[in-house]
């Protein structure tokens, strides 16, 4: 018999990366945990209106009827924000909406997995409020099991009296297919940075740059596809990317996939770009444009091979790691296969164990009155 499954998260994202993300946390659950119904529920307000969000309210006293375990997770979710951007100014700052009492109202066992924090172009990483700070203790203390993306997260949950364990993010281990070389496999994918970077001075600086090194793949005569992950990134690519590149853009997760089935590898400016090739089993060269990026590279031990932005002389060096790349450069393959190997050993560990603890406490929930 099938389980239900609440499962939380950015639904209908502009971000295919959100997507991409639950499907990665669905996927990896079903291989251990059997047959399972999922409900995809809105996490917050950001991509949903006019319907219930978060874990709280109809929401919560659905999940408590109907679920027989609630996910939550991933995507930046414990990013701590200013409570001004966040759709109700009077909401704490961070990515669940939910509360402590509604926390303590939960009666179905909760996992929390593929979380992480992040912040925006040059910015450092906030603290939590108050309020935010109690309800993801709180969310923490309700979990069976917790698992967070990369070590920064994990890090700033210990700040907070939260023990978390690192896994990486779970589309890193879509498939357990090793980093190998893909030399006849297709194009080089080229991730488009994002649009927001565009807000700043110090953006429209890089991505200058971002395209100059497009133009220099184009004199190389490299066969790439510049592929774009939100629809922000629309009108700007019209804009910014250079005259005959062929450009990719999706919001479905299965033809996502499919375009980096048939690639060689990625150069990672997006974040879950890089992380699905890995996931693939194609090599990558990651770029640090936000914390996002740099949480990964510092997590799996690649931060010497990253770009980052504010270096002097990092396209040049961006330049020689895709000729590594490209040259299927054994250095490079192995070590990518070898952390993707580490961290999915880790992964895959913490799964066993969640499912076992789950199984010691599985039983049907306390239904709630009315």
């Amino acid at each position: 018999m099938a389980l239900t499954v609440h499962h939380y998260f950015p639904r209908n994202s502009s971000n295919v990366g959100d997507t991409l993300v639950a499907h990665a946390i669905q996927k990896a659950l079903g291989k251990h945990l059997g047959m399972i119904q999922w409900v995809n529920l809105p996490v917050n307000e950001r991509f949903e209106a006019g319907v219930p969000t978060g874990l709280r309210d109809s929401n919560l006293k659905r999940t408590n009827e109907e679920a027989d375990m609630v996910v939550v997770g991933g995507s930046n979710l414990l990013e701590p924000r200013k409570p001004s951007k966040m759709v109700q100014p009077d909401k704490p700052g961070w990515g669940v909406a939910t509360s402590v009492e509604s926390l303590q109202q939960l009666q179905v066992p909760m996992l929390l997995i593929g979380m992480g924090t992040g912040s925006d172009w040059g910015q450092p990483i906030r603290q939590y409020t108050p309020q935010a700070k109690l309800e993801v203790q709180w969310l923490h203390e309700k979990a069976f099991a917790c698992a967070v993306r990369d070590m920064p997260t994990q890090q700033q949950l210990a700040q907070i009296g939260i023990e978390a364990e690192c896994t990486g993010c779970p589309v890193t281990f879509l498939t357990d297919r090793p980093v190998t070389a893909h030399k006849d496999a297709g194009p080089l994918l080229v991730s488009l940075p994002p649009a927001r970077l565009l807000k700043s001075w110090s953006g429209k600086r890089f991505m200058a740059s971002a395209m100059q090194y497009l133009h220099w793949l184009m004199k190389e005569n490299v066969d790439f596809i510049v592929t774009l992950h939100e629809r922000a990134d629309l009108d700007f690519a019209s804009q910014w990317v250079p005259a005959g590149i062929e450009r990719f853009y999706t919001e479905d997760v299965d033809t996502l996939i499919a375009r980096y089935e048939q690639s060689r590898g990625t150069i990672g400016f997006r974040l879950h770009a890089a992380l699905l090739s890995l996931g693939l089993g194609k090599p990558i060269v990651p770029v640090n444009v936000d914390w996002r990026g740099r949480a990964f590279t510092h997590t799996f031990g690649l931060q010497d091979l990253a770009l980052e932005p504010n270096k002097w002389g990092q396209f040049q060096q961006l330049k020689e790691h895709t000729q590594q790349l490209l040259q299927n450069d054994s250095r490079l393959i192995d070590r990518l296969a070898q952390q993707k190997q580490k961290f999915m050993q880790q992964f895959n560990s913490f799964l066993n164990h969640a499912t076992m603890t789950y199984l010691q406490i599985q039983r049907k929930p306390t239904r709630l009155a009315g």
